[in-house]
């Protein structure tokens, strides 16, 4: 329970409800000025203004180890190479994406952050400009299956994988694949100490459709991923909704095994001395990320120039290299270290945001009726 306990005061979630001031006042600028910005900065939308005025950047952000390591491995090279001031405004991205939404001519933020399937609509509203080459020009660097489903308009900033975690004290044996797993579940294998995605938050949609391939051939094949997790659900005693509770679930006893993001469970398997473990499932990881975008209305330059060091090798290896990711970048050669637990690209089960956007309502009813 101690070592559960830390680490989830260590690695808070990545997409929070609201910020402590705290948290707020260690993701503004490091180039100078410290606003007056309240904990309900991210709800509210206030931008901050800075000692640069105009030219600053305002960049909407999730929260904990992801917002502390892109403060240390993006934002402070970035303005100490420019000059160029970064507020970032953390909170929940799906209440983000809620805020840009309603904004009129005068956006909150000047580059975005958030859910692929958030995107999606905002690019359909207007809301961003596109990343040309001649105003990214690491946008060429990108594995196309990190951009490509954005039209131009957004990319991937890093892709992280969710496979296997599991006990290695508890389970001698762990599965080799997304099927054995569901098998041995089903099966009473793991006992009652299963756990997996809730649903939508925790990259429940990316799952199910991961699911969906593996048993019906198909990502869009969605009640074959519904029929699997029916078959495990008597063996699952949560259904988590935190990016850490897999983590803490494993470290505090709780539970055995269940899905778990690559770069988390390898941080706590340092920590633990190798208590848990990571597996690439062989059919490939369900890979996914917060995107980029720059915001339409917004300080444009200042934006382009951040998202362009943002997907650079540079920025891509150092933040990658300090939360445990893949990078987007094709340029980036890892550390021997994490070249060998990072899934490559290839192996990357990137899922359609648009078709997730487009029915995510509809599963979330089904979820409820069927699995909650």
């Amino acid at each position: 329970m101690k070592n559960a306990a830390r680490y989830r005061s260590e690695h808070i979630g990545e997409q929070l409800p609201s910020a402590t001031r705290r948290q707020v006042l260690r993701g503004l600028s490091a180039a100078g000025t410290v606003a007056a910005i309240g904990p309900l900065a991210g709800i509210l939308g206030a931008r901050t203004a800075t000692a640069a005025g105009d030219k600053g950047v305002t960049l909407s952000m999730s929260g904990g180890s992801y917002m502390s390591s892109w403060q240390r491995e993006i934002i402070d090279p970035f303005q100490k190479l420019t000059g160029i001031p970064v507020t970032v405004v953390p909170g929940s991205f799906h209440t983000h994406a809620m805020q840009l939404r309603a904004s009129h001519g005068a956006p909150p933020f000047d580059v975005f952050m958030g859910d692929g399937y958030d995107a999606v609509n905002l690019i359909a509203g207007g809301r961003f400009l596109p990343l040309t080459a001649d105003k990214v020009p690491s946008i060429n660097d990108v594995y196309d299956k990190f951009k490509a489903p954005f039209g131009g308009y957004a990319a991937l900033i890093d892709y992280a994988s969710v496979g296997l975690a599991y006990s290695t004290e508890r389970v001698k044996k762990p599965p080799t694949s997304w099927r054995e797993f569901i098998d041995r579940t089903a099966a009473g294998d793991f006992d009652k100490k299963v756990f997996f995605n809730g649903f939508p938050g925790a990259r429940g949609p990316e799952v199910l459709m991961t699911l969906s391939r593996v048993f019906g051939g198909d990502d869009k094949n969605v009640d074959a991923g519904f029929e699997a997790i029916k078959r495990i659900k008597p063996h699952v005693f949560k259904f988590f909704t935190s990016f850490n509770a897999p983590v803490e679930l494993l470290l505090s006893g709780e539970g055995d095994i269940g899905p778990g993001w690559d770069g988390r469970t390898y941080i706590a398997h340092d920590e633990s001395h190798g208590k848990v473990d990571y597996i690439a499932p062989e059919e490939g990881v369900a890979a996914g990320g917060p995107i980029l975008a720059v915001v339409k209305g917004g300080n444009v330059e200042g934006a382009y120039a951040l998202v362009n060091y943002a997907l650079g090798a540079t920025a891509q290896k150092a933040f990658c290299e300090a939360m445990g990711y893949g990078a987007v970048n094709r340029k980036v050669v890892y550390s021997e270290r994490l070249a060998k637990r990072i899934p490559s690209a290839e192996k990357a089960m990137v899922a359609d945001d648009a078709f997730i956007a487009a029915n995510l309502s509809k599963w979330v009813e089904r979820w409820n009726h069927e699995i909650a």
